[in-house]
């Protein structure tokens, strides 16, 4: 008959398997069929969010201030940045107590929801079903955006030299020439398109500079601080909508060669966070400085149309945001069929099927933008569902679950910790979505007037 353990080895033993941490690492066991290198990683990590976001900062400024609007930005990074290493980290720890080498976030939050109080072992399935609602979701708006976008800068274009079309013919058309870039079935292939995509942006925001910086009026014109505090929420939803691609970030992480290099102090998402941070308060600062009360949502629409650089510098970046389309709902697709066994997902009808939902997908998000082509407030609609949703509950939850049974360290800070971004999220989801949906829906109400 065997020994029976001492209590401290069984306790040991017991934590031990818990946390799975002494037991099983998931990177060493992931295999990706087309890896990502941290360069590519760098490079489709800030496709994902340099974009529209960016260029929408000045009028999130317009809502804050300048001194408010710098101190909102440097808050936010940290908040998100760091809900995104709690996210990871939460999801890294349920491929441990799981021994799989890899969980979507959906399946996280089914985990940690069985690993956690018995009574919401039952919802498990029902909150994994719910978070794959909201990545689809956020990631839908996102693309939603990204037509708008597309369709008011070429209008632009196009009505100078002639061409009076409906902003929507021109919706019509970014999603008949998205129809075969949106075919491609493996993120390594996007890498190119994203380069390009890169250059074309970066070349605009290059160009951008010349009407930044001419015609600047006396700082002493500008708000500093001196906004109404409803107006903050505006411009969070506004801010958060350039650093919320959880989405998209988690896509990166996952079919990186080397995963283990994405977080860290200067792993790959804290330096392209960064680099993105300074690239969203310098645009804020000089777009709301240059333009003032009339700031666009986004100030490519405030530079001249009847100028040959202000045009090359709508088409440099239109046609960068519309390259941007097939990663972001790449994204989207990876989670409507994430939760596809191996043996389903070599099915028959498999690779039929994933066509049939891309088609419909690009679609759907096509006929949002005809009708709600409101880029300010579909951008701060986005922005405020996903920070809610996404950055701060989601996280918080899996955490809270997945230390239920070990513990919430000292004076349960963890607990604390987790409950304040629920909360924070909860107050900041409601007001922000709610001021989105007015906007939109008044928009929606002229729409219907005018057909």
């Amino acid at each position: 008959m065997e020994p029976k353990p001492e209590p401290a080895e069984q306790a040991l033993t017991e934590l031990r398997s818990k946390s799975s941490f002494f037991i099983y690492n998931p990177y060493e066991k992931r295999t990706v069929e087309v890896p990502l290198t941290n360069c590519d990683a760098f490079i489709s990590l800030l496709k994902c969010v340099i974009g529209t976001g960016i260029l929408a900062m000045p009028l999130a400024f317009r809502h804050s201030g300048i001194l408010m609007g710098v101190l909102f930005s440097v808050l936010l990074m940290i908040l998100l940045t760091y809900s995104i290493h709690l996210l990871i980290a939460g999801m890294t720890e349920c491929c441990r107590r799981r021994r799989v080498p890899q969980v979507s976030m959906p399946e996280a939050v089914q985990i940690a929801y069985e690993l956690g109080p018995k009574w919401v072992h039952c919802l498990g399935r029902t909150a994994g079903f719910l978070t794959t609602c909201v990545l689809v979701f956020g990631q839908f708006g996102l693309c939603t955006v990204y037509l708008v976008f597309v369709a008011k800068n070429f209008k632009e274009i196009g009505d100078y030299y002639g061409a009076q079309c409906n902003e929507r013919y021109y919706v019509l058309g970014a999603c008949v020439l998205l129809l075969p870039l949106f075919m491609i079935r493996r993120l390594k292939y996007l890498v190119p398109l994203n380069l390009v995509s890169n250059f074309l942006l970066y070349g605009g925001f290059t160009f951008i500079m010349y009407y930044l910086f001419s015609g600047l009026g006396s700082p002493s014109e500008r708000l500093l601080t001196s906004t109404p505090p409803r107006e903050w929420f505006v411009f969070f939803g506004i801010a958060s909508f350039s650093l919320t691609a959880v989405g998209s970030m988690l896509v990166v992480e996952a079919n990186m060669a080397h995963p283990q290099s994405y977080l860290g102090m200067f792993g790959v998402l804290n330096v392209s966070v960064f680099f993105i941070l300074l690239s969203n308060i310098f645009f804020g600062i000089m777009g709301y400085w240059r333009f003032g009360q009339i700031v666009e949502a986004s100030i490519t629409l405030n530079i001249p149309q009847n100028e040959i650089l202000a045009q090359l510098i709508k088409v440099f970046i239109a046609t960068g945001i519309f390259l941007s389309y097939p990663l972001n709902g790449f994204v989207a697709i990876t989670v409507i069929f994430s939760d596809y066994s191996e043996t389903t997902e070599k099915g028959k009808y498999h690779t039929l099927l994933e066509y049939v939902v891309r088609i419909s997908f690009l679609l759907l998000t096509g006929l949002v933008a005809v009708g709600v082509p409101n880029l300010a407030a579909l951008t701060e609609l986005e922005g405020a569902f996903s920070l809610s949703n996404l950055n701060l509950l989601c996280p918080a939850l899996i955490d809270i679950f997945l230390n239920y049974d070990i513990g919430y360290g000292r004076l349960r800070w963890k607990l604390i910790r987790d409950l304040l971004l629920i909360l924070v999220g909860l107050v900041f989801g409601i007001v922000g979505c709610m001021l989105a949906m007015k906007q939109l829906l008044d928009d929606f109400r002229m729409t219907l007037k005018h057909m």
